[in-house]
């Protein structure tokens, strides 16, 4: 037997979700044994239980009855030697933290990953452990955690609910914007995050329709928002898979217009590494949805591979600079040119300007610093429901200037 199937794996999560998600890539991967607890008392008793040792410690941080500070605490007391993966929703700085706290009491912590996790980024810390993709894996495969045919159960059963993260324009201070996201309600795991059913529903035929009842359900939330005198604009996320039909245009600002909301509080984002399979298509229907009256912002800048040529001939309204150039980019001179620099030229392009994935106040002044218009991210707010961003609102008009 070879060393990626002698692997032993335990994954401590909460979130039963969360546990069937790595617990599906890792077996993808080739790791046979995958043992889960859902808190770190848990995750003692599954250790203690174990003839042959557990190469690897995949553990959340926040878990109810038993943490993820205290299961590394009583861990290092056990002396346990196995490597270990730190993976939480809570703020890097404290989870930079709790990797120092567990290296300090000697353990081997070979990574950390922040909620929600991705493939990509799971995948390039098992990297370190050298286990050997294999050759029939690919990337969509790894993520079919679900089938077409649950996906589509959940449309029919309108189980897909819309969370809100706040945008906050940097001069004033004051929320502008909310992204709309797609969160499944899944009766097993709780909300589940869109790259676990996105993917899917973009590879059948069911892309045309979801996007559009996502535009209806968040304009109409949108006019409960105006008609409560709160002065918002939302944006919702487009599939490169809509692009495929020259009347887009109508059926976009029909579905607006019919939720007697005005079309210029509505952004369309689309992803730029996706962009430019059929350009003149592309071309055509982006400028007709601007002449509707829409904003179109140009998602994920600086990940894909014609930026400035994408830049240069489609109609955007609104750069969103890639979280990848934000977070960090004061201590890292690299990241923060790309920062600096994309910010620059979305100005000098007379683009609304938005860095996204803002998760530390030091992220949040250099952005300020940069010039950039408007920031997102979870050091401003993390998605939540409409209620939860009626709640959030009150309390931020109240604190902004003291936490920001």
């Amino acid at each position: 037997m070879d060393g990626k199937k002698q692997m032993r794996v335990l994954v401590l999560d909460d979130d039963k979700f969360m546990l069937k998600f790595v617990s599906h890539l890792l077996r993808e991967l080739g790791v046979s044994e995958v043992l889960v607890a859902e808190d770190g008392r848990a995750g003692l008793c599954v250790l203690s239980a174990q003839v042959t040792s557990v190469d690897l410690l995949i553990c959340d941080i926040e878990m109810p009855e038993m943490d993820g500070i205290e299961f590394l605490r009583n861990i290092a007391d056990q002396n346990y030697k196995g490597k270990i993966v730190l993976f939480s929703g809570v703020s890097h700085d404290l989870l930079k933290a709790t990797e120092r706290l567990a290296i300090a009491r000697g353990l081997n912590v070979i990574g950390i990953l922040s909620k929600p996790v991705t493939v990509d980024s799971l995948t390039t810390v098992l990297e370190q452990l050298l286990i050997p993709v294999p050759r029939e894996v690919t990337r969509a495969r790894i993520m079919q955690i679900f089938d077409e045919q649950e996906v589509r159960q959940a449309l029919v059963d309108d189980r897909v609910d819309l969370f809100f993260q706040p945008k906050i324009a940097v001069l004033s201070g004051n929320v502008t914007s909310v992204e709309c996201l797609a969160r499944w309600h899944h009766a097993e795991y709780g909300y589940v995050s869109p790259d676990n059913f996105i993917p899917i529903i973009e590879q059948s035929s069911l892309i045309n329709d979801f996007t559009r009842d996502v535009l209806i359900k968040a304009s109409q939330q949108l006019d409960v928002w105006l008609q409560q005198g709160l002065d918002l604009n939302i944006s919702i996320n487009v599939s490169m898979k809509n692009l495929d039909r020259f009347n887009l245009p109508e059926i976009y600002a029909e579905a607006v217009s019919e939720c007697n909301v005005p079309i210029n509080r509505v952004t369309l984002e689309i992803t730029e590494s996706k962009l430019g399979k059929d350009f003149a298509q592309t071309l055509d229907i982006l400028t007709r949805i601007r002449l509707k009256g829409f904003g179109l912002a140009i998602d994920d800048f600086g990940t894909g591979y014609s930026s400035m040529e994408t830049l240069k001939h489609l109609p955007f309204t609104e750069l969103k600079v890639d979280r990848i150039f934000a977070h960090g980019a004061a201590e890292d001179p690299a990241t923060r040119a790309i920062l600096e620099s994309s910010i620059k030229l979305g100005r000098v392009l007379g683009l609304n300007v938005v860095v996204e994935g803002i998760e530390t106040k030091a992220d949040y002044a250099l952005a300020i610093e940069l010039g950039c218009d408007e920031v997102q991210g979870y050091f401003v707010a993390k998605p939540m429901s409409s209620d939860e961003l009626i709640k959030w609102l009150s309390e931020y008009k109240n604190t902004n200037d003291e936490r920001l």
